[in-house]
């Protein structure tokens, strides 16, 4: 598949129910929804309409819930939350009319606040850092608005070729950004001015990881490859090498030098970090449970010895040096799970593409509270 298809492959991923839903009045939320769990509190994007539910992390029970001000009709698009002390941020759009707004909310209280206009629709969550929220949208543009001013910090917003999916990384005066162009941008996080590019061989929806300690950043695409890169130049590091046989969609997870991978040929992967070698005795296939091919469009999470991964099928698996220690449900899933799973002291919590929120014991798998949002 050439990349222009599979790029047109992924929008239709995301846009594929849009025809279905045009017409109605009910505003419906078409992409993944997003889960956050910070500070006590879970942000869960659920419902008909949708909206942003606030949850007690330990209980699930509601506390707030957040919907921008005014009437909203038609199919609409969220990010998943972003949450910073006293404030929250989320982006919001709709297709008809076409418009997109950073929102900042109180988490406390569901309040709104102030919005922000973007170019196109937000999907990846904003990134906040020291004072300033950075953000991309599918017309490729990366803003930089300073809480402070409630505005567009100087010289941005940044201009990519492509829509951006995933959420900036921003580390030591720097932003980094995957862009669906094959791209990887860094932008100076001051002036938005841009240091470098690498264009790598395929388009890239998860944002890049940061080994700190070699000063390299991760990052896979849509070719199947994982690619090293040099995050004071940019370059691409010479010797790594890793490609697997189906679309890298998720982040790359580095923890106790290794890195781990998921892939949407179903796989979870170990690699070494220096090479991209696969290490023994991995990859897990997560399709051994009942034998039928799964994928996996979730990153992984370490949870202790466990690496936990969601499946498009809709279980949750915890492997332990290729092994699968436990997995949930136990009986056949009743909806896909495409959101990273959120660990948070000691509990696993997901959200499926019908809505609910699950959380599970992170060594056992037991589950615990559920959610299901009201009108659903």
């Amino acid at each position: 598949m050439t990349q222009s298809r599979m790029i047109g492959a992924a929008i239709s991923l995301l846009l594929f129910s849009v025809a279905l839903t045009a017409c109605g009045a009910t505003p419906v939320a078409e992409n993944w929804p997003g889960l956050t769990v910070a500070e006590g509190m879970v942000a869960a994007i659920s419902g008909s309409p949708q909206q942003v539910y606030l949850l007690d992390a330990k209980t699930g029970v509601q506390k707030f819930a957040f919907k921008p001000q005014g009437e909203v009709r038609g199919t609409v698009y969220w990010s998943p939350v972003t949450v910073s002390g006293e404030l929250a941020f989320v982006g919001f759009g709709t297709l008809q009319p076409r418009a997109a707004n950073l929102y900042a909310f109180d988490p406390n209280t569901g309040q709104e606040l102030w919005r922000v206009p973007a170019n196109d629709l937000i999907l990846p969550a904003p990134t906040y850092a020291d004072g300033v929220v950075y953000f991309g949208d599918s017309s490729g543009r990366v803003y930089a608005v300073a809480v402070e001013s409630r505005s567009v910090k100087p010289g941005w917003p940044f201009q990519a070729k492509e829509a951006i999916w995933a959420s900036p990384l921003v580390v030591g005066g720097r932003v980094y950004v995957s862009s669906m162009d094959h791209r990887l941008y860094c932008l100076d996080a001051d002036t938005g001015e841009k240091l470098w590019e690498t264009e790598l061989g395929g388009a890239i929806a998860a944002q890049p990881t940061l080994d700190a300690a070699r000063g390299v950043l991760y990052v896979g695409a849509f070719n199947g490859q994982v690619y090293a890169i040099r995050a004071d130049s940019g370059e691409i590091v010479e010797g790594f090498q890793f490609k697997a046989n189906g679309w890298i969609w998720s982040e790359v997870l580095v923890a106790e030098d290794r890195l781990y991978v998921t892939s949407l040929n179903g796989k979870l992967y170990a690699l070494d970090p220096s090479s991209g070698a696969v290490l023994s005795p991995y990859p897990y296939d997560s399709g051994e449970i009942d034998g039928r091919k799964d994928s996996i469009r979730a990153a992984p999470i370490k949870a202790g010895e466990l690496v936990i991964v969601a499946t498009k099928s809709g279980r949750v698996i915890a492997v332990k040096e290729g092994q699968r220690q436990w997995y949930w449900p136990s009986g056949t899933p009743q909806a896909s799970i495409l959101t990273t799973p959120v660990l948070y002291e000691g509990t696993v919590y997901v959200i499926l593409m019908n809505g609910n929120v699950q959380t599970l014991n992170a060594e056992t798998g037991v589950p615990g509270w559920g959610f299901s949002p009201p009108g659903r």
